[in-house]
C-alpha cells in the first residue's frame, strides 16, 4: 500500500477497504462511516478536495487524519509544529482528555518503542478548535499532540505523528490503537 491510499495500512479488518486517494472524487462514500487519512497522504491534493471531505464530515462522517498536517484540507485542523526536543523527557506522551481509541492505552508504551524515544511523535500541533478534546499531550510542557472535534455532525480525529494503524503488532497496549481506531470510526 502506498502513501496515495486511504485505510492506513490495515489490511485484515473486514470492515475496512482502501481507496486511492486520487479516486477519491469519483467514489461513492454514501455507504462509508470513517476515512483514515495516512500521514504521507497527498495534502495538496486533499487541500483540493476540502469540499468533498468536509462534506462527508458534516453529514456524519468521520476521519481520522494521521501524520503532519501542513495545509488546510478541513476545517479546524490544527498545524504540526517540530518540537524542539533534547532527551526523553522532552517526547514522553501524557494521556489527556479520556476518548475510545486512547481507552487503556498506556502512555509509556506510546513513549518508548523498542527502547527507543520519538516513534510515535515529535511535534505538537496549535491553532485547534476550542472544543476539541486533547487526548494525548508531549514533552514536559504537555503540549497538545492528539485530539477529536466536532464538524458538523461528524467528528475529526488528528493524530499528529506515525499513523496509529502501525501499532496494531505491538506487543504492549499500544497494540489496542488499531482496533479501538476502528472502532470509533465505525460508529454513528
Amino acid at each position: 500500500m502506498g502513501s496515495d491510499n486511504l485505510a492506513g495500512g490495515v489490511h485484515d479488518d473486514p470492515r475496512l477497504g482502501e481507496v486511492d486517494l486520487y479516486r477519491l472524487p469519483h467514489t461513492d462514500l454514501s455507504s462509508v462511516r470513517g476515512l483514515i487519512i495516512g500521514g504521507g497522504s497527498d495534502q495538496i491534493f486533499l487541500e483540493r478536495n476540502k469540499d468533498l471531505l468536509t462534506e462527508f464530515a458534516t453529514s456524519g462522517g468521520r476521519i481520522a487524519v494521521m501524520g503532519h498536517v501542513l495545509t488546510d484540507f478541513l476545517p479546524g485542523l490544527g498545524v504540526w509544529r517540530k518540537l524542539a526536543y533534547t532527551g526523553p523527557k522532552d517526547l514522553a506522551i501524557t494521556l489527556g482528555d479520556q476518548h475510545p481509541v486512547w481507552d487503556g492505552v498506556d502512555p509509556v508504551d506510546l513513549s518508548t518503542r523498542k527502547g527507543v524515544t520519538g516513534f510515535y511523535a515529535r511535534g505538537y500541533v496549535d491553532k485547534i478548535p476550542e472544543d476539541a478534546l486533547v487526548t494525548t499531550r508531549i514533552g514536559r510542557h504537555a503540549l497538545p499532540l492528539d485530539y477529536v472535534y466536532p464538524l458538523g455532525q461528524g467528528q475529526v480525529l488528528a493524530h499528529g505523528g506515525n499513523d496509529l494503524t502501525g501499532w496494531a503488532n505491538d506487543p504492549n497496549s499500544s497494540s489496542k490503537l488499531t482496533t479501538q481506531l476502528v472502532d470509533w470510526l465505525v460508529q454513528r
